[in-house]
Parts: C-alpha cells; sequence; structure tokens
C-alpha cells in the first residue's frame, strides 16, 4: 500500500512539487505528504499546534541529537565523552543548523504569515530542518533519516573533519549572554563521582538563582563547559 501512494503521489499528485523536492533533498519518497506539508508552516500562518511545524521540530531535534552522537561515537572510537559532546554541540547547534537549512534550500520553501511577520526569524532556518528530520522519521522510519543524517549531512554539507579543528568555548558566550541580558550566573558543583577510579563531576549552571541546566565531566572545567552548552542551547543562542 505504502509502495502504490508513492507512485500515485509522484504522479497524479497536486504536490508533485514538493514531493520531488523532498525526494532531491533526502532520497525518501514521500508516502504521508501532509507532514512534509507541514514542515514549512511557520507559527505565524497556523496557530494551531496540528498544522504548524513546531511539534515536528521537537521530535526531530531529539531525533538528531541522537543519531549525531552516534555517527561520533562511532567515528571517534578512542575519544572521551567531553570530546564527542563537544563536537555534537558544534553539528547540531543554531548556526551550523540554519546554513544547512540553507544549502538545502527550505528557506524558498518556508510559509509565514507576513501580515505579521517583518522578516524570516534568525532561526528559522534550523528549526526547519529539525522540523524535515522529524517528518523523515515519522514518514519512512529511522534507517532512511539515519542515511540521510549520516550521508548528506554530516559527511556531505557538514564536513565534520573541519568543525572538529573549530574552537567553541561556551563558557565565555555563557558570561557575554548573561552580561547582555543583565543577569548574574553561578556554576554549581552539586555531586562529584568516581568513575574508573578517576573523579567524574556534575555541575548545575544557574542563573539568577534559577537552575537551567547540567553539565558532566572528569574536570569541573570540563563540566562547567558542558553546562554552559547546554544552557546556551535550553536558550536557543547555540
Amino acid at each position: 500500500m505504502s509502495l502504490l501512494r508513492k507512485v500515485y503521489n509522484s504522479i497524479f499528485s497536486s504536490d508533485k512539487e514538493l514531493i520531488a523536492y523532498v525526494r532531491s533533498v533526502t532520497g525518501v519518497t514521500p508516502n504521508k505528504i501532509k507532514l512534509y506539508q507541514q514542515v514549512f508552516n511557520h507559527r505565524s500562518l497556523y496557530g494551531d499546534a496540528r498544522d504548524n511545524n513546531e511539534r515536528l521540530e521537537l521530535l526531530g531535534d531529539s531525533v538528531l541529537d541522537m543519531l549525531v552522537a552516534e555517527f561520533l561515537y562511532k567515528k571517534y572510537p578512542y575519544k572521551e565523552e567531553g570530546f564527542i559532546t563537544e563536537l555534537r554541540a558544534k553539528i547540531v547547534n543554531r548556526k551550523s543548523l540554519n546554513e544547512t537549512a540553507q544549502k538545502l534550500g527550505l528557506l524558498d520553501k518556508i510559509n509565514l504569515n507576513k501580515k505579521v511577520m517583518t522578516g524570516m526569524p534568525k532561526d528559522i532556518g534550523g528549526n526547519t530542518f529539525e522540523a524535515l528530520i522529524g517528518a523523515l522519521y515519522l514518514d519512512a522510519g529511522f534507517d532512511p533519516v539515519k542515511k540521510f543524517v549520516f550521508k548528506r549531512v554530516l559527511q556531505d554539507l557538514l564536513v565534520v573533519d573541519d568543525l572538529e579543528i573549530t574552537d567553541v568555548d561556551f563558557k565565555s558566550m555563557m558570561y557575554h549572554y548573561i552580561q547582555r541580558e543583565g543577569k548574574t550566573i553561578e556554576f554549581k558543583a552539586i555531586e562529584e563521582q568516581n568513575h574508573n577510579r578517576r573523579s567524574y563531576f556534575i555541575v548545575m549552571l544557574e542563573i539568577d538563582g534559577k537552575p537551567i541546566a547540567k553539565g558532566e565531566g572528569y574536570s569541573k572545567k570540563v563540566a562547567e563547559q558542558n553546562a554552559a552548552m547546554n544552557a546556551l542551547k535550553e536558550l536557543k543562542e547555540v
């Protein structure tokens, strides 16, 4: 039934242009076209969560995080978790995802309410890309999404080897954010464990006394960097 629907969609559907575009970008022939229509619907156009892309974005974010972690785990078998965590953050941050969306031509497909929007929101590209991942996962399943992310995104577009040598100081970025917003920040060591006869630290980052994100690592410095990275992601600053 699925194969027949794909053939029908490709030949007779009124959304043949969208189908051809998704296939050219992802290598997947759409089955459930409504999912891909929803990918490009910004919340300014449809306030109902059933029609805009925010739920797909949430799902895609989780799927992408897991796939990137698996890719790096296999690519760097002898690297510690701190290295993999930091490199993953470079890949899934807003700047990288926005650039990926632009390379894939996603920005040209986005539908938004121009009466209430003065321009494209700065992160709309990355958000739409995550929504596309979510739609692919629901429509085609895990393996096609994995193939798309591993080959098309991580190998062809982002070039992970180049990102590896790019240094990102998340604590400095966090302090810059705090200064800009006029807030206070504190890193609190909440637990010290013993992993393989080594100290392992868990740190909580608080903003104005409110817990925002945790970070872990084999040194306080790494744990604080990871806490800052997670907080910036939570705040949509990376």
